[in-house]
């Protein structure tokens, strides 16, 4: 089991690819956060800007699938995509997310 972290370039994209990954049942729930990220620019000033991060449970077999999705559907403003692994989870969501995901 992991959490799939997707990173969109705004609100309206996060929503396209919720509903995209949940129609695929490539997802089984999805939190959206707006986030302000900082970095530092060529000139050593400091810059942000605000990206929409998504967080949603999935099967960590159900990855590449997530990404082919988000490669073929977003060929510009491609999201970034990763994971996080869930080292534990009740055996209740475990099941439920089993069930209501994909199978493999």
């Amino acid at each position: 089991m992991i959490l799939a972290h997707i990173i969109a370039k705004d609100k309206p994209q996060a929503l396209e690819i919720i509903q995209l990954l949940l129609k695929h049942r490539l997802l089984l729930h999805a939190a959206v956060s707006e986030k302000t990220i900082y970095n530092n620019t060529l000139e050593g000033t400091l810059a942000c800007s605000t990206q929409t991060l998504i967080i949603g449970k999935t099967k960590g077999l159900l990855f590449s699938a997530i990404n082919d999705i988000l490669t073929e559907n977003f060929t510009k403003n491609m999201p970034m995509l990763y994971s996080v692994p869930i080292v534990y989870m009740n055996d209740e969501l475990t099941t439920v997310l089993r069930r209501d995901t994909a199978n493999i």
